[in-house]
């Protein structure tokens, strides 16, 4: 018994060829930031090693106490 459908596979194809999915996708090129998006990118990053240092922190002292 097979489950093989050859009309399946070809309204497949079509609708592939309808709906463009078988083209190559578009290029994607890198985005220039404005002065205060990376002011915010840079806050971040320093929040996160903030918060990496105060997670060490108290996960050491929970270690020695």
């Amino acid at each position: 018994m097979s489950y093989y459908d050859k009309d399946s596979e070809e309204a497949l194809a079509a609708l592939a060829q309808e709906e463009n999915w078988l083209a190559p996708p578009m290029e994607i090129g890198r985005v220039v930031l404005r002065p205060w998006q990376q002011m915010v990118f840079w806050g971040l990053r320093i929040y996160i090693l903030v918060m990496l240092a105060v997670m060490g922190w108290g996960f050491y002292r929970s270690l020695n106490h």
